[in-house]
């Protein structure tokens, strides 16, 4: 029997879990799918447990980047974007991968959003460097913004992008929200209205609410726009591909991601 588990810190609303069972039970399989609530300071205790008894986990905020200190092998596309979201536990060894960058850009290109930049990465942490490592892959000129504004050079100087000040998202033709501002708190967003450009998209990493004060604004705007959920849906069929070697549906998961959504 499979045992997984996503691990974070808050993790009690993930959507994770329903993504997860409906994976294991489109495709016939038994096992589990659990939330584990994994403060910081308990990650590496936490990965011990992963190590003795589960097929792999799922990793969520804060302990993307912190997760490379603690297992035996990293792939070297999460080494370059420093984050890893997917452990898999063989034989007593845990290996690390990034489904997050692959995740974004098959969501992507599900949901018909074009591949044109500039590109303005919002955030520069674990989900902002997955983003911003895969837009730069397919050659797209990146530019990243972090409210600290430390951190978006330091991003901006390990991949070789530009760090910008939020005002040039108005010469962006694709924004993607990749900060915390707006999770459970519908009349926040990290952009000024007056700031969105005239033509693109805009996609918003946050999915609760699902649709943000910064999709709304940007489809007012005319901007071409994408939830949170597909993202989600795409890097969690990817997880669940290296645990298992199959590739569940994501628009299935995508589906049971909404309806628990939905059902809260």
């Amino acid at each position: 029997m499979l045992r997984l588990a996503v691990l974070g810190h808050p993790i009690a609303h993930s959507l994770s879990p329903a993504m997860h069972r409906y994976a294991l039970g489109s495709l016939g399989l038994k096992g589990s799918y659990e939330a584990w609530e994994t403060p910081l300071e308990a990650l590496k205790d936490r990965l011990e447990e992963v190590r003795q008894g589960y097929r792999g986990v799922n990793l969520t905020i804060p302990l993307k980047e912190a997760a490379l200190l603690f297992l035996d092998w990293v792939s070297p596309k999460a080494q370059a974007i420093g984050a890893v979201n997917t452990v898999l536990s063989v034989e007593g060894r845990l290996f690390g991968f990034n489904t997050d960058a692959p995740g974004f850009l098959e969501a992507l290109k599900a949901g018909g959003i074009p591949l044109e930049g500039p590109a303005l990465v919002l955030g520069a942490g674990g989900a902002g460097r997955a983003v911003a490592w895969a837009l730069k892959e397919v050659g797209l000129e990146v530019w990243v913004w972090n409210r600290t504004p430390a951190r978006a050079e330091a991003l901006a100087e390990a991949f070789g992008l530009k760090a910008v000040s939020l005002e040039r998202a108005r010469e962006a033709r694709l924004l993607v929200n990749a900060t915390q501002v707006g999770l459970g708190d519908p009349g926040a967003s990290p952009l000024p209205p007056e700031l969105f450009p005239e033509a693109g998209a805009a996609v918003d990493l946050v999915y609760r609410p699902l649709w943000t004060r910064f999709l709304r604004e940007a489809q007012a705007r005319g901007l071409k726009v994408q939830t949170g959920l597909p993202m989600l849906a795409w890097q969690g069929a990817l997880a669940f591909r290296i645990w298992t070697g199959l590739l569940p549906d994501p628009r299935g998961m995508e589906e049971a991601a909404r309806q628990a959504l939905e059902g809260e």
